[in-house]
């Protein structure tokens, strides 16, 4: 696969997934999934990390701004392990999260405090390997 291809696709993927994440959120609390207080500490948790994802990927998009993809060069070849290990890290990672805050504020299926140290461990753990593979497609390079 052609990298800048991937690169459009894996952060328009990024991008929409921590969108609707936050969109769920809010949705969510405004169902009553979670009473003020949760929904602060949920923001107060996520919105950090989730800005550090978003800004290499927004801080990448505003720095080519002005490059067209037919001037890329579109020789340089993403290997197929890359690509399904990258989408398969991020979508786990924003899946397990839409997941466990689910389950949380529909079904009640655990105690606040279980659902904070699964988003903990979530981004710990997955934070890590997506922070990886941001740095990998959307490093800028100074001119």
């Amino acid at each position: 696969m052609v990298e800048y291809i991937f690169r459009n696709s894996l952060g328009k993927f990024i991008l929409f997934s921590n969108l609707g994440f936050g969109i769920l959120l809010v949705v969510l609390y405004f169902l009553k999934g979670f009473d003020d207080g949760e929904f602060a500490e949920l923001l107060k948790i996520l919105t950090p990390i989730k800005a550090v994802y978003l800004t290499a990927l927004i801080r990448y998009v505003i720095a080519n701004k002005n490059i067209s993809e037919a001037v890329e060069d579109d020789s340089k070849k993403i290997t197929p392990l890359f690509a399904r290990t990258s989408f398969a890290i991020i979508f786990v990672h924003i899946t397990t999260l839409i997941v466990s805050t689910s389950l949380f504020a529909l079904f009640n299926a655990m105690d606040f405090d279980v659902l904070i140290n699964i988003i903990i461990s979530v981004e710990t753990f997955f934070g890590i390997y997506v922070g990886m593979f941001m740095a990998s497609m959307f490093q800028v390079k100074e001119n």
